[in-house]
């Protein structure tokens, strides 16, 4: 979620749920998904969010995983190196303690430990800086992070190429301007939570 400095960013507010119209803290140089996004990607989601373990990586304001835990996801682990500003917004929103977990890491590490813990998400979204690659070995780790039926969706921009995944097959992609959701599933499941989606 990181954008070119100097960028400023809008104000972020959380769209539905128990928390709706909330205002998010922005860190200065994030890149938050717009909200039509948020309310494509929730809308493909359906009715796979209210119960899930659902896993942000390069949070940033954390306007996806709030907006999840907001919906009625269970759990929601989201990874945010630099922290601050989203650990403001939690000390406002005051979620239970294990509805809500801010790791300040990089998502490489935090990936590996939550993998080598043994835990588990239905949904994993991520959305890297656009300049930064995404390697075909991360989905390795993503696989082992995914549980049974579980779905990993990749934001980028609608120039570049969606990535190759070990482990990991493409199901479904949604483009939104210049926001691209990519949809992968483990590349031997047969039973998708997005059944109801129409996948």
């Amino acid at each position: 979620m990181t954008a070119a400095a100097g960028a400023r960013p809008s104000a972020v507010r959380l769209i539905a749920g128990k928390w709706k119209g909330r205002t998010l803290d922005v860190p200065d140089r994030a890149r938050p998904t717009a909200s039509r996004a948020r309310e494509a990607l929730f809308s493909m989601l359906q009715d796979s969010v209210p119960g899930a373990r659902f896993l942000d990586l390069y949070a940033g304001s954390g306007a996806v995983g709030l907006e999840a835990a907001s919906r009625g996801a269970a759990r929601v682990v989201l990874v945010e190196e630099e922290g601050a500003a989203l650990a403001r917004t939690l000390r406002r929103l005051a979620p239970l303690s294990e509805e809500v977990v801010l790791l300040r890491e990089p998502v490489p590490h935090a990936v590996v430990r939550l993998a080598g813990a043994g835990e588990r998400f239905d949904l994993v979204f991520s959305d890297p800086p656009y300049s930064e690659p995404v390697d075909a070995s991360f989905g390795g780790w993503l696989a082992a992070l995914l549980a049974p039926g579980g779905v990993f969706i990749l934001q980028r921009d609608a120039r570049q190429t969606p990535p190759e995944l070990e482990n990991l097959t493409q199901v479904r992609r949604k483009d939104h301007g210049r926001n691209v959701l990519h949809l992968y599933a483990l590349s031997a499941t047969r039973c998708s939570p997005l059944r109801g989606a129409g996948l």
